[in-house]
């Protein structure tokens, strides 16, 4: 009996459908069929009625099927626990990212690497883009996911670009250009501008924001500075103002915040996220965070 033959005979049994569990593991239905027959006459039972229209379990079937799957995860539990033990790497590894990156799938990604590398010690630190950079200069942090304004003070770092996502007002769906499918910088001139409060332009941050404005031939109406995305977030509900966000933020709104993310035309790829490090950095759990968690996903298309 092989575990690849009980994974089989589970997918039949949800799908109740050969074709499908076939396609499940990029099979075809003939290799499907021949491995449940096999089964079947390992275990000196059928497993499944068959006839022209429809697949069901017999009773044998219905009785195997909840040992299989058990059967099935003990295999993995063990595979995990097996990789587990062979893992040499121990350390420390603090990790920065930019508020707001928390809603994309990062705790995936970490929690991949913590199953992998249980061993080595995970710090995470949530911080504006200044403030992340400062980390890898004064060595605090070992890696950071963070905006990318300029590249002028990275002197000392090594960086990948991950992403490049759109930039989006995000508004009350009482202002007049919330019901539009994209709109231009351009028309948001005149409109209140809800901001995010930023430590200073050490990094470009400031410039490169303000560039974008007088770039569409205006200066930005700030009303209201906000500490965080949270709480821009509901000042534009409130009617405060519309907002710029990256699609990494407006992808996770839901009706319950009562706003309305409307595309920038020609700024699909405004906002820059990469992740550095510093070039003197020789921390091995780093490496193996490069290399299994951030080098696979990049993106830089």
């Amino acid at each position: 009996m092989q575990i690849r033959q009980l994974e089989y005979f589970v997918a039949v049994s949800e799908h109740l459908n050969f074709t499908k569990a076939a396609r499940q593991f990029y099979i075809s239905q003939t290799a499907v069929t021949q491995q449940i027959k096999a089964l079947e006459q390992e275990l000196g039972a059928e497993l499944f009625i068959r006839n022209n229209r429809h697949v069901e379990l017999t009773p044998a079937g219905k009785t195997f099927l909840e040992d299989a799957r058990a059967i099935i995860k003990r295999t993995q539990d063990a595979m995990i626990r097996a990789r587990q033990a062979d893992t040499v790497f121990t350390g420390n590894l603090n990790i920065g990212f930019i508020k707001g990156y928390e809603k994309t799938n990062l705790s995936d990604l970490l929690a991949d690497f913590h199953i992998r590398y249980p061993n080595i010690s995970l710090k995470f630190t949530r911080e504006n883009v200044s403030e992340l950079y400062d980390g890898i200069l004064d060595r605090t942090l070992d890696a950071i996911i963070n905006l990318q304004y300029s590249t002028d003070d990275l002197e000392d770092m090594e960086y990948r670009v991950i992403r490049r996502y759109p930039l989006l007002a995000v508004m009350p769906a009482s202002h007049p250009l919330s019901h539009r499918a994209s709109i231009q910088r351009a028309e948001l001139k005149g409109y209140p501008l809800v901001d995010i409060k930023k430590s200073d332009n050490r990094y470009g941050e400031n410039t490169t924001i303000l560039n974008a404005f007088t770039s569409a031939g205006f200066l930005p109406n700030v009303q209201y500075v906000s500490d965080d995305i949270e709480t821009s977030i509901l000042a534009v509900a409130a009617g405060l103002g519309y907002a710029l966000l990256p699609s990494y933020i407006t992808d996770a709104l839901t009706p319950r915040e009562k706003v309305i993310a409307v595309p920038l035309e020609g700024e699909e790829k405004r906002m820059t996220v990469i992740a550095a490090w510093h070039r003197q950095n020789e921390n091995p759990a780093l490496e193996k965070f490069l290399s299994d968690c951030i080098f696979p996903v990049i993106d830089d298309a």
